[in-house]
């Protein structure tokens, strides 16, 4: 009975020549996981930066954090976010990256080569003589892809620390990112063609539901973007990208979302087994780590097996999304789907120069801040203005131009930085704007962290 196998691998193949937006079964890297020469074009419009070793610098006089999205009584209205490890130091930057379409061909390469790779899976599972035999045939083949995803974590970890140690580029992590994700999407693919067949197989006690969940690890909505990117489907826009050692934060716009990937290796206990009572705690976890998300979310849902469990919580204008180790069960992986607009105003330094009225409603690093450029005379938005930023002591580099309502949304710098507005020939800038401090979960050491 080889119809359901067959469909699989056949969707395989389909998928992996179709665009889409999520990193489905398409792009690969080679299954064993070793790293490849990874090429792309990147526009170095900012350099690398370190921030600080306490974090974004703090903020004086009428540049101060107070004011953000805070309401009268001083209570913090914003999201929390998971960050990197507070006081250590970090490679950031935030570049524009464009379509490259080496990378793009290669991807539909490697997918066509695991489609082929499956097919003879099922070859040779279906060849062998008896059902013993079968099954032996099957529980190698699903070793086979254990060791796959073990060489996709050391793979993300190399990825990471290169970056770190500035041995690639934003472009060239970002590049190996979607293949990594690709990668995995295609083992779970793999691993349900094993299932199907196992279903068929007498006798048979394979059990995939655990490695095929701890695969997901390696997706998020960032690495679903640059993949569309990759991929044409989406036009190339700026990606903010903060390393250190097995940490990686992500952050982009698309359209009007703001995308969020948070990725904390030492917080992933990958020993831990999971229990029956995992999910109830990774929701209860999720909730104190992040305690205003619970005050304007939808139903929440909760899935996972084998050590890793994960939530899912929507709420008016987004969606949020992590992962819970088991063990401490640390939150080590979290994912933001939110709608510009639903980032609380009410921080926004402003100027009246050349005719030009500016306004910047900042926020903290990674996140959106709102550019609005309005005539001084008739207040009307000014549409079609170039912005351009300069960060620290770096060259201003043009980020793009006004709306219709004369706004323009940035991804926030991890430093001081300079906004400038162009009505050609008119000129307006702010100068010295400082990021805000970023609502973070606490670290299990605070005593008040998602730990026990």
């Amino acid at each position: 009975m080889r119809a359901l196998p067959v469909l699989f691998a056949t969707l395989l193949l389909l998928a992996s020549v179709a665009g889409g937006a999520a990193p489905g079964p398409a792009p690969a890297a080679d299954e064993s996981g070793e790293e490849t020469g990874i090429s792309g074009e990147t526009e170095r419009g900012v350099a690398d930066l370190r921030a600080d070793g306490n974090g974004p610098i703090q903020q004086t006089g009428t540049n101060d954090t107070g004011g953000n999205g805070t309401e009268e009584n001083g209570t913090d209205t914003r999201l929390n976010v998971l960050g990197p490890p507070v006081g250590q130091p970090t490679t950031v930057s935030i570049e524009h990256h464009s379509a490259s379409l080496g990378p793009a061909s290669r991807l539909e390469t490697d997918a066509t080569t695991a489609a082929l790779r499956t097919e003879e899976i099922i070859a040779h599972v279906e060849a062998a003589d008896t059902a013993s035999e079968r099954n032996s045939r099957l529980v190698a083949a699903e070793d086979e892809i254990r060791r796959a995803e073990a060489a996709l974590y050391q793979r993300q970890r190399r990825a990471i620390e290169a970056h770190t140690n500035g041995e690639l580029t934003d472009q060239e992590l970002l590049v190996e990112f979607a293949r990594i994700a690709a990668t995995a999407e295609i083992l779970r693919t793999r691993l349900a063609v094993l299932a199907a067949l196992a279903e068929e197989t007498e006798g048979s006690s394979l059990r995939t539901e655990s490695l095929a969940f701890r695969l997901n690890v390696y997706s998020g909505p960032v690495r679903e973007y640059a993949l569309e990117t990759l991929r044409g489907g989406t036009a190339p826009d700026r990606v903010y990208v903060e390393t250190r050692s097995d940490v990686v934060v992500l952050a982009a716009i698309d359209g009007d979302q703001y995308l969020r990937e948070v990725y904390r290796g030492d917080r992933w206990d990958r020993s831990a087994d999971g229990s029956g009572r995992d999910s109830q705690r990774a929701l209860e976890r999720t909730l104190s780590a992040y305690p205003r998300i619970d005050e304007r979310s939808g139903s929440a849902d909760t899935l996972g097996t084998g050590g890793v469990t994960r939530v899912t919580v929507p709420f008016e204008g987004g969606r949020l999304r992590t992962f819970v180790s088991a063990g401490d069960g640390d939150v080590f992986i979290e994912h933001q789907r939110r709608d510009l607009e639903t980032f609380t105003d009410g921080d926004a330094l402003a100027t009246t120069q050349d005719g030009i009225g500016l306004t910047v409603d900042r926020s903290y690093p990674a996140a959106p801040v709102r550019v609005t450029a309005t005539d001084q005379a008739t207040g009307a938005p000014i549409p079609n203005a170039s912005v351009t930023v300069a960060i620290g002591g770096d060259d201003s580099v043009e980020v793009g131009t006004t709306d219709e309502d004369g706004q323009l949304w940035l991804l926030s710098p991890a430093r001081s930085y300079r906004v400038t507005v162009v009505d050609d020939p008119r000129v307006a800038w702010i100068s010295d704007i400082r990021p805000t401090d970023p609502p973070r979960i606490p670290e299990p050491s605070d005593g008040d962290g998602t730990s026990t």
